[in-house]
């Protein structure tokens, strides 16, 4: 076991001190996904990521999406985003997305699942002069650790934009990164919690958010 523990540690880098530091936010979270015929599925993902921090925002984010499984392993889908950052004593900011994903079971290691997701955003934020283009990968481990499916899980997702906007003029934008457990809890249903930290590169000065993720997957 402090062989993966060592692996997973590595993958996540120590914010630099000078960022700001935030109180540990609750992000509640439902994904649910069922088959809609045959080689399609369609998913619905919820999240409500709660600040708790009169100077921070919250947001809430609805996302649909239909996959076309082009393999037993990788899984093509294309789909809707709908974000809302809510600001004290401010108009809310409105966010629309067309997403395309890839989805890739690469296989394991050593007992270690490997699997990525690949996400290319096209972002229409009110306000902005211009569709904001944000490429994100994530890359994810998981390692049974009991009989009943329970596994250590740790993730890392940089997200990178690929043209700058009014709303968006940096490069790197962001990287969150996560290790948690993920616990069967009913037939097609898991709950994933654990820790993510989220680094937010901005003019402003970086940010380093810590959160909880407490994920209800839903799979038929």
């Amino acid at each position: 076991m402090n062989r993966y523990h060592l692996i997973a540690a590595g993958l996540f880098a120590t914010a630099p001190a000078s960022v700001a530091a935030q109180r540990v936010q609750p992000w509640p979270t439902i994904f649910v996904s069922a088959p809609v015929a045959r080689g399609w599925s369609a998913s619905g993902e919820l999240v409500n990521r709660v600040s708790g921090d009169p100077a921070r925002p919250s947001q809430l984010e609805a996302r649909l999406q239909l996959g076309r499984h082009l393999s037993g392993s990788v899984t093509l889908w294309a789909g809707y985003v709908h974000v809302v950052t809510y600001h004290l004593g401010q108009p809310a900011g409105i966010e629309n997305q067309s997403v395309e994903q890839l989805n890739w079971a690469m296989g394991s290691v050593l007992g270690v699942t490997i699997s990525s997701r690949t996400r290319l955003e096209q972002r229409f934020q009110r306000g902005a002069d211009a569709t904001n283009w944000r490429l994100r990968a994530q890359l994810r481990l998981a390692l049974p650790v009991a009989r009943n499916g329970t596994s250590l899980v740790a993730w890392t997702e940089p997200f990178v934009a690929l043209n700058h906007t009014s709303a968006n003029r940096e490069t790197f934008d962001q990287i969150r990164n996560f290790i948690g457990v993920s616990v069967p809890v009913a037939k097609h249903v898991e709950v994933e919690v654990g820790y993510l930290n989220q680094y937010l590169h901005r003019p402003s000065g970086d940010v380093s958010i810590d959160a909880v993720p407490v994920t209800l997957n839903v799979r038929f």
